[in-house]
């Protein structure tokens, strides 16, 4: 079913605290996870309640759950895939895959089989948000897509993409979908029943801003968010775009990254922020495609 575009007045604040969240995810208990600045992953308990999870050391971005409750997170500060045990251990999971030094990790994705699938936005340190806006002013194509299995094997999935950032898969498992911050668009990579990837293909047209993070409706709408003007997107199994939230004066919004499906009913989105101390949600009333950890 289309989306109909939301008010501002439907955004709430889920809780503060989490010190500018850019990953969030949300397990099946209910617990909305997030990591912030200071390198402090938060968990916010469905009494609303928010505690220290973890402290990774480095910078958190996007994160993904396995069946285990165990937490995968893309950390840009530690260079690194990192694991976390339900009971707050951190260990690194994977810095390498083949020939592709995951320098800036940015979201994981599980696949059906418990493949994780990780963007790399590109293939060398950028050591501030100054070397960051440098490669968005200059688009290079130095991003990648890996698949690491569960026996510990990796392969690389793709490579040439422009700042490869949010990734999610569609609900038929058909194909990785992966947004490419530099070019405003979202990039798809087919894939095969016998293992392999296919080339990445634009997927709809221009999204009318850097995209960051998305997530798949049940469905297979897929909503996108674009930080830097404070907007929400959806794309439908089509690929024609339409605006799901604007807020382009920051009144609910402050730089909206990463999104989640969550709730009782499994019809909120949540939505991290670089720009702010916390985590909002927003009912849409359409239900989530259930990840790897609901199945």
């Amino acid at each position: 079913m289309a989306y109909q575009q939301v008010s501002l007045d439907q955004v709430t604040s889920a809780a503060t605290g989490f010190k500018g969240p850019e990953g969030v995810t949300v397990d099946r208990e209910g617990n909305v996870y997030g990591g912030g600045t200071d390198g402090v992953i938060r968990k916010l308990s469905p009494d609303g309640k928010v505690t220290e999870f973890a402290r990774t050391g480095g910078r958190p971005a996007g994160m993904a759950l396995d069946r285990q409750g165990n937490l995968f997170v893309c950390d840009v500060g530690k260079a690194a895939v990192l694991k976390v045990t339900p009971s707050g251990t951190v260990s690194v999971f994977a810095d390498q895959v083949g020939n592709v030094k995951l320098f800036l990790p940015n979201f994981p994705v599980f696949d059906a089989e418990g493949n994780l699938y990780v963007s790399n936005s590109t293939d060398h340190v950028l050591s501030g948000m100054e070397e960051v806006m440098a490669e968005i002013r200059n688009p290079v194509p130095k991003g990648a897509l890996v698949r690491l299995r569960p026996d510990g094997r990796g392969e690389v999935a793709a490579t040439g993409l422009y700042f490869a950032n949010g990734t999610a898969i569609d609900p038929q498992e058909e194909a990785v979908y992966v947004l490419q911050s530099t070019q405003n668009n979202c990039a798809r990579v087919a894939m095969r029943k016998d293992g392999t990837h296919g080339k990445p293909e634009v997927f709809g047209g221009n999204l009318g801003g850097l995209p960051d993070g998305m997530a798949f409706d049940a469905e297979g709408y897929l909503i996108i968010t674009l930080p830097m003007i404070n907007r929400l997107v959806v794309l439908d199994p089509s690929g024609k775009l339409s605006v799901l939230l604007d807020d382009p004066d920051g009144k609910k919004t402050q730089g909206p990254t990463n999104c989640a499906f969550g709730g009782p009913q499994f019809d909120d989105l949540y939505i991290a922020h670089l720009e702010a101390d916390h985590v909002a949600k927003v009912h849409l009333g359409h239900k989530g495609h259930p990840l790897y950890d609901r199945r």
